[in-house]
């Protein structure tokens, strides 16, 4: 019985880390998709949509288990501020509907309704 769990316990680890791998490889390969900047321009939320398809199989296997695309809001230096790239049980759709920005709060569509981000660095002075 040993012998069972511990196989069980590295196809578990190889899946992870497999999945892991993946996805770090598609965050890091996909285009900006939408970019939309805060009304007095000190913030911009970037929407990605990617292509899991590139890997084949199993970048489909990955994207069952995916959102359709992630956020990053950045300041205007470029310094990345929040990103929902790592929700695993959020569904973002960027391709199907803009984010936008209301009062320094960056807001995004999402599965069950709009989620966002009250970021002071991007309010109106």
């Amino acid at each position: 019985m040993p012998y069972v769990t511990g196989l069980l316990v590295a196809l578990l680890i190889t899946l992870g880390a497999g999945w892991l791998y993946l996805k770090l490889d598609v965050t890091r390969n996909t285009a900006v998709y939408d970019s939309v900047w805060s009304d007095n321009g000190a913030c911009h939320i970037d929407a990605y949509v990617p292509d899991y398809s590139r890997l084949g199989v199993l970048g489909n296997l990955v994207a069952l288990f995916s959102s359709n695309g992630f956020y990053r809001v950045y300041n205007k230096a470029g310094k990345e501020l929040k990103s929902s790239e790592w929700l695993l049980w959020q569904r973002e759709y960027p391709d199907m509907e803009a984010a936008h920005w209301v009062n320094g709060h960056a807001i995004y569509p999402t599965g069950v309704g709009y989620q966002g981000w009250n970021l002071r660095e991007c309010v109106e002075p």
